[in-house]
């Protein structure tokens, strides 16, 4: 059986085994349009609007096991469900003995996050811990409640799969049967909010969040009312599961041998459309940085590079509501929120495809869009509102369409890449003179005053990135005019422009860091 069917076979199985015991709780809606409107749902549902998707707790939660390195921090009240949810998932599909529940505590006698994995004998007379090596493959996941009140280095290894105990060394893995790949431990966290009504909480400290994606989740007790009655507590739910999976697909085995199979990452792998590669890298500086550092960033390399910024931003109400929406965030992007945005783009066009029907996994230009969004409204300080910081993304996203529209850049292509491309054409009819020229129309057209602040830094950056271009094509001159020989098919010139490019990219950072476009 494909991957694909066996997908879904599993998630169908899982959602009509946890139907009867699990209320779905609202987390957001996201609607895609010209722009993209993520509403977080605080437990309340919507009504459905035409392109829109609404995801639960247990949407999250299910996708989760599909991805590696994407780790759920739950942050709310006591008794909403946040451990109910959890629990009932991985008994569903690890049974009793193939997960673990640990509840951290500060103080002398606070439980420890390597609990699971450890084993403590007397020797020689003396207590002495090591790591138990079976235990460490035994569990598929892990449920860590009160994350915030643990050893911040135990809940670290704990959460990177590698644990460290008197010299020895334990990885926290499944075998992925028949490949020779490892499947990571599936962690779910949970703590109270630092507020008032929980005033002996503690914030997770910034590396801690940084491995996390963190989630608010919400209290939809008052809006399921009483529908909440007709959920019975679980009982055998991963008999029931595994039951109705194997009837639905014929195969056999135990879930050591069927789980890590099913949601092998590999299988679910979305490569990024190159107009979403680009969005990522033009937009981080805007909703995490002061855009007028940036643009004096952008204009220093285009002066290096022999161009005059003509594009500027100045100081005043624009930039300042941006900077005032900066300051609702802990910090800015950090190089985990990388994976984090891609994993949480992958795992929305993930559930996108199983509310669909369809479950594949595809990223588009929105899902990153609304990831951006998503984790940088989770960076915001404890009791700032939503929405200003995911207003930062939109304004992002409408320059960036604006721009595309004006230079007519057809879906799915980057803009940079397009000019390059379009430049290489040229390059086989008039040589290397052609292909400058081209390149040079391309930033002039980018090179203008902008409409506004976001629009400025992403022409800026845009148009840097091209200048960056032409300084690394005249650098090495003589070898990309041998590329631009008439005659020769232009998918061997841009691929062999590719091979300079990995070739020569060590001679700088800035072509590594801006030019990685040209890799298709």
């Amino acid at each position: 059986m494909n991957p694909k069917e066996q997908r879904k076979h599993f998630i169908e199985s899982l959602y009509e085994t946890l139907d009867t015991v699990v209320s779905p709780t609202p987390y957001m809606e996201i609607v895609r349009g010209d722009k993209v409107d993520v509403t977080f749902l605080d437990g309340k549902g919507r009504l459905p609007k035409p392109n829109s998707t609404e995801i639960t707790s247990l949407d999250v939660d299910i996708a989760s096991l599909f991805f590696d390195d994407f780790n759920i921090l739950r942050e709310g009240v006591t008794g909403i469900g946040k451990t109910y949810t959890t629990n009932a998932l991985f008994h569903a599909v690890f049974g009793s003995d193939g997960h673990y529940t640990i509840r951290l505590g500060g103080g002398l006698l606070g439980a420890s996050a390597l609990e699971p994995f450890i084993v403590t004998k007397l020797e020689n007379g003396v207590p002495k811990t090591h790591i138990d090596q079976d235990k460490c493959i035994k569990y598929g996941a892990l449920f860590i409640d009160e994350i915030n009140r643990g050893d911040t280095q135990e809940v670290f290894q704990v959460v990177d799969g590698e644990i460290h105990v008197n010299g020895d060394t334990g990885y926290l893995r499944l075998p992925i049967p028949n490949t020779g790949r490892y499947k990571k431990l599936a962690i779910i966290a949970a703590m109270n909010p630092a507020d008032a009504q929980h005033s002996s909480a503690l914030e997770l400290d910034l590396a801690g969040e940084n491995r996390f994606l963190k989630f608010s989740f919400p209290n939809g007790v008052e809006e399921a009312g009483s529908s909440q009655l007709d959920k019975r507590a679980y009982q055998n739910l991963h008999g029931q599961f595994w039951d109705s999976f194997r009837k639905r697909t014929g195969q056999k085995g135990t879930w050591r041998e069927l789980y890590p199979v099913v949601t092998d990452p590999e299988t679910v792998k979305a490569e990024l459309q190159h107009d979403a590669r680009e969005f990522i890298d033009i937009a981080l500086g805007y909703v995490g940085k002061d855009p007028v550092d940036i643009m004096k960033r952008n204009s220093e390399l285009m002066d290096s590079a022999g161009y005059k910024a003509r594009c500027t931003v100045k100081d005043g109400n624009d930039v300042q509501r941006v900077r005032d929406a900066q300051k609702n965030l802990k910090h800015g992007f950090v190089r985990r929120d990388l994976k984090k945005i891609h994993n949480l783009a992958s795992m929305l066009g993930f559930i996108q495809g199983v509310k669909a029907g369809t479950y594949d996994t595809s990223v588009s230009l929105h899902d990153i869009a609304a990831s951006t969004g998503v984790v940088l409204e989770s960076k915001k300080i404890t009791g700032a509102g939503n929405g200003p910081a995911l207003a930062l993304v939109n304004d992002a996203l409408h320059a960036y369409k604006q721009i595309r529209a004006e230079m007519n850049i057809p879906a799915d292509i980057g803009l940079r890449e397009l000019v390059w491309q379009a430049a290489m054409h040229a390059g086989k009819e008039e040589g290397f003179d052609g292909y400058s020229n081209t390149l040079a129309k391309g930033i002039d057209a980018l090179n203008t005053q902008a409409k506004g602040v976001a629009q400025g830094v992403l022409r800026s950056r845009l148009a840097a990135d091209l200048a960056i271009l032409v300084h690394f094509s005249n650098s090495y001159k003589g070898v990309v005019e041998s590329m631009l020989k008439k005659g020769q098919n232009t998918e061997v010139s841009l691929e062999s422009f590719r091979m300079l490019y990995e070739k020569m990219k060590s001679q700088a950072s800035v072509y590594t860091h801006r030019l990685s476009f040209v890799r298709g």
